[in-house]
């Protein structure tokens, strides 16, 4: 029995770890929370509440604080060869949104979170090869806005 949409369970993992992999994206998204005063399970369920695998954005978050929200498309599936697009929100509350900096990164807070992914999804060789035939590429920043988060819609397709 062929399973179509597994794919799409396989790359939320592949995700969510990839992400867990970046210490900047762990720091930026636990804001001050000091990890290294913190235990690995410590860490991992706070980020858990950060990074979602799935787009319930409205009504679900009431922290001011910075998201990762993410989602598979499969729009086009044959035998053998699939397209993933991947949708992520990456969100900040529009309190906090102009007061994070980062050497090495530009823009507000929004702005950097976007690039930290990037180096992750993208710019990480041995993390871009692990989702597919092909590379991961990053196909689109759309911006997010809503009455109390602004950030991008990143479009990543293999």
């Amino acid at each position: 029995m062929q399973k179509n949409t597994s794919e799409k369970g396989k790359f939320k993992e592949k995700i969510h770890s990839a992400l867990y992999k970046s210490d900047e994206i762990k720091e930026l998204l636990l804001d001050n929370i000091e990890t290294d005063k913190m235990d690995n399970s410590e860490i991992r369920v706070n980020f858990k509440k950060h990074v979602k695998s799935h787009l319930f954005i409205d009504d679900t978050i009431q922290e001011t604080s910075s998201f990762i929200f993410y989602d598979i498309i499969l729009p086009f599936i044959k035998p053998n060869i699939k397209t993933c697009k991947i949708l992520l929100y990456a969100i900040c509350h529009r309190d906090i949104l102009d007061n994070y900096y980062k050497d090495g990164y530009f823009g507000n807070r929004a702005d950097i979170l976007t690039q930290m992914i990037e180096n992750v999804l993208i710019n990480d060789k041995k993390i871009v090869n692990e989702f597919g035939i092909g590379e991961l590429s990053l196909d689109s920043v759309d911006i997010y806005n809503s009455n109390r988060f602004y950030g991008y819609i990143m479009t990543f397709s293999v």
